[in-house]
């Protein structure tokens, strides 16, 4: 089954362009709007400088690596201090984790390779892999963003490690200079959030405009929520996709931040990538087809909208 014409919501920004073109693929009609930037977070080159020099110089027994950006920006700095392989190497003489395949993949153009992914790709999911790690007493970097470290931060000294943060990027409703030039570097074709787009889509979803709507990252979901209630729309907002619209939720964490946000998820594929999440909505829109007699959310957006779903089977599925 495609996705017949409906009007699909990106809130995604680094792979919005490559979400759109599998929403496209298979019938939809992508609406690129996104919702989450990340800001660099003012940590002075002297403090980098210091981190930097404490790994290479008092090893540490595990580097966690939270995002992608955050490891290419820690590197540029250490290249420019001419610290790149002194770093590298203290890096992988530790045990390495990657919150998931994201940053994952950022260390191997490294030749860094991670010895450990949590099964959840969140805090949790980390914290709950180094349950049984003996975590007393080991020393452990955490490298990532402002604004979701704490938690892991506060959960290992817990357990008694010694914990050593390097907020690099924090996540913001919009796109400063540096991580622009960083998402460049990095080769992302990315969007930048604009408070303006992010209001305008709020009423295209109040006004049953917007079908679906996406999110592929936790943090994606509450500048969405910030613009909607400065602008007195909060409540209509959440109603509204609740009732109305089909919510598309790209893994466990992203569905967590939108259940804390009470905001239903109605799709959310096995495999926590986005072509499996377009393709589980393309398999939800068949099964609400081909069972008119049972009620679900596409039913009443159908009632709402002028969308001719034809049956037939959707092409080959994109991963």
């Amino acid at each position: 089954m495609s996705l017949s014409n409906l009007t699909v919501a990106i809130t995604s920004s680094r792979r919005a362009h490559e979400l759109a073109h599998i929403v496209k693929i298979h019938g939809g009609d992508p609406y690129i709007v996104p919702t989450i930037g990340i800001v660099d977070t003012g940590t002075n080159r002297n403090e980098i400088k210091k981190f930097i020099k404490t790994a290479i110089n008092n090893p540490l027994d595990f580097f966690i690596f939270m995002t992608g950006p955050s490891i290419h920006y820690l590197f540029k700095i250490a290249s420019n201090l001419n610290m790149r392989d002194e770093l590298a190497m203290a890096v992988r003489k530790s045990t390495v984790i990657s919150r998931s395949e994201k940053p994952s993949a950022v260390l191997r153009t490294l030749g860094i390779k991670s010895d450990l992914l949590p099964k959840e790709n969140t805090t949790m999911g980390i914290l709950e892999m180094l349950k049984e790690k003996g975590m007393k007493q080991k020393r452990v970097a955490i490298i990532g963003n402002a604004s979701g470290s704490k938690n892991l931060k506060n959960g290992l000294e817990s357990k008694g490690s010694t914990v050593l943060e390097l907020p690099l990027f924090s996540y913001s409703s919009y796109l400063d200079e540096t991580a622009d030039n960083i998402l460049k570097e990095m080769g992302y074709l990315h969007e930048k959030p604009e408070i303006k787009s992010i209001s305008k889509l709020i009423k295209d979803i109040l006004n049953g405009k917007v079908h679906v709507i996406t999110f592929t990252s936790p943090p994606s979901v509450l500048p969405l929520l910030k613009v909607a209630d400065e602008e007195k729309n909060l409540p209509v907002l959440l109603s509204t996709l609740n009732e109305s619209v089909v919510v598309v939720s790209v893994g466990p964490s992203t569905t967590e931040s939108l259940k804390q946000n009470y905001i239903s998820v109605d799709v959310m594929p096995e495999v926590h990538k986005m072509g499996p999440m377009v393709c589980a909505l393309a398999d939800y829109i068949t099964y609400c087809i081909y069972n008119p007699d049972q009620e679900t959310k596409l039913t009443r957006v159908l009632k709402n909208v002028n969308v001719n779903l034809q049956r037939h089977n959707h092409g080959s599925k994109t991963s």
